[in-house]
């Protein structure tokens, strides 16, 4: 891990630096490059108007962890807890502004994506992480291992089940190493997704 940085809630007002942080770290995942196209600048836009739709909701329903180094923030996890999956949607304004800043295809094929990943979640008690990103430049860092670490023991505090999806084959260990296995493989817009369950302690 980065010797200077340290997990915890993500502090009030902080929202503003988490957007960007996150609309960087997917910028280049298949995903994004299958719902949102070659352009790494508009990738990037594009992500940083999801991230202003979605935040405000992780935030107001939901569990944001962050980690800080040097004084700026790092990474950011957002999790869901048992039985507020889905998140409420934001607002219409909220919507049309994002619907606008992405253009109707992108916000077309992301609900398509949203959609199909909905129809796979499962419907036991658990908690769900839906992101976990880290600045690039701090990639191997040891940022996200102790994100994803400070979160299980939550979740373990709770004795529940964890679920995620990944579309990036090389976080498959990554999550295999804090005890997640594969559940199954789904196919969409020509990417791999691969769900994955992580039992409760005691093993639930």
């Amino acid at each position: 891990m980065h010797p200077a940085a340290s997990v915890g809630s993500l502090r009030r007002g902080e929202l503003p630096a988490a957007q960007p942080l996150l609309a960087r770290a997917f910028r280049d995942s298949p995903l994004n490059r299958a719902v949102i196209g070659r352009s790494a600048r508009r990738r990037l836009r594009a992500n940083l108007h999801g991230m202003r739709a979605h935040l405000p909701q992780a935030e107001r329903y939901g569990l944001l962890l962050s980690a800080r180094a040097e004084g700026r923030l790092v990474g950011v996890l957002s999790s869901t807890p048992p039985g507020a999956y889905p998140l409420p949607p934001p607002s219409m304004a909220v919507r049309l502004r994002c619907l606008l800043g992405q253009g109707l295809r992108v916000a077309h094929r992301w609900a398509r994506v949203y959609e199909l990943l909905r129809d796979h979640h499962p419907v036991e008690r658990h908690w769900y992480l839906g992101t976990l990103g880290v600045e690039p430049e701090l990639w191997g860092r040891g940022v996200g291992t102790e994100l994803l670490s400070v979160w299980l023991r939550m979740v373990d505090a709770d004795a529940a089940p964890a679920y995620l999806e990944t579309d990036a084959a090389g976080n498959i260990r990554f999550y295999q190493r804090a005890g997640f296995e594969v559940v199954e493989e789904i196919r969409v817009l020509g990417v791999t997704i691969w769900t994955m369950r992580r039992p409760a302690v005691g093993g639930g």
